[in-house]
C-alpha cells in the first residue's frame, strides 16, 4: 500500500514537471512570435486604412478620446440607436472601434471589430468622409466559413459599401437579400450571418460618426 501511494506521489510530481515545461515553452513561443505578428497585423491595418480613404485625403494618427467616446455611446445605443439601459440589449455587443483616425479632410478611418460573425469577430477598417457617407471597407482579419460567410473579402463585395449613407429608417438592416440599394449592400449568398454581423457594426459606426461624436 506504501508502495503504492509512492508511485502515485511520484506520478504527481512528474505530471507537475512536464505541465512546467510544457508551460515555460509556450511562454517562449509567444514571447518570440508576439513581436513579428503584432507588426504583420499592423501592416495590413495601415494597408486597409489607405484603401478606405477618400481619394486626395490623408489618415492621421489614432485619437483614443473617439475610440473611448464610441466604447461610451455603444453601451447606451441599440442597433436602431435609441438609448438604452447599460447592459441591456446594447450595440456594444454588436461593434467595437479598436482605433479612429481622423483624416486631413475632416473624416475618419475607423479600426473596426464587428464582433458577431459566425466563426467570430470580423475585423475591417471603415473609411467615413466629413458629410458621413462611406469611402469604403477593407477586411483585415475573418474566420468565417469558407466559400460563404468568408466571401466577405470579396473585393467587389467591399466596394459595394462606398457611397452608403445611413438609411432614412433607423430599424432598417443595411443589407439587402435581393440587391442592393442606396443605403444597403447586397447580402453575402448563404452567409446571412456574416452579412448582418458586418452591416450592424457598419451602420453602428456610422451612428456614431454622425451623432454620437457630436454628443461626446
Amino acid at each position: 500500500m506504501e508502495k503504492k501511494k509512492d508511485t502515485m506521489v511520484k506520478d504527481a510530481i512528474i505530471l507537475c514537471l512536464i505541465t512546467l515545461v510544457l508551460g515555460a515553452v509556450l511562454a517562449g513561443v509567444y514571447a518570440i512570435t508576439k513581436d513579428p505578428i503584432d507588426q504583420a497585423q499592423a501592416k495590413t491595418n495601415n494597408e486597409a486604412c489607405a484603401k478606405v480613404v477618400a481619394s486626395g485625403d490623408s489618415v492621421q494618427d489614432n485619437d483614443e478620446a473617439t475610440v473611448t467616446a464610441a466604447e461610451e455611446y455603444f453601451k447606451v445605443h441599440d442597433l436602431s440607436n435609441k438609448e438604452v439601459e447599460e447592459g441591456a440589449d446594447n450595440r456594444a455587443a454588436w461593434v467595437q472601434i479598436e482605433e479612429a483616425h481622423p483624416t486631413a479632410n475632416g473624416g475618419t478611418v475607423y479600426l473596426v471589430s464587428a464582433k458577431k460573425g459566425y466563426g467570430g469577430e470580423v475585423n475591417f477598417a471603415l473609411g467615413v468622409d466629413a458629410e458621413g457617407t462611406l469611402t469604403g471597407i477593407s477586411i483585415t482579419a475573418q474566420s468565417e466559413t469558407a466559400g460563404l460567410g468568408a466571401n466577405c473579402t470579396n473585393e467587389d463585395w467591399q466596394a459595394g459599401f462606398a457611397g452608403k449613407k445611413l438609411p432614412d429608417d433607423p430599424s432598417q438592416n443595411m443589407y439587402n437579400k435581393e440587391a442592393a440599394t442606396d443605403t444597403q449592400v447586397q447580402a453575402l449568398s448563404g452567409a446571412t450571418v456574416t452579412s448582418r454581423a458586418v452591416t450592424n457594426a457598419v451602420k453602428g459606426v456610422l451612428f456614431f460618426d454622425t451623432t454620437g461624436k457630436e454628443a461626446a
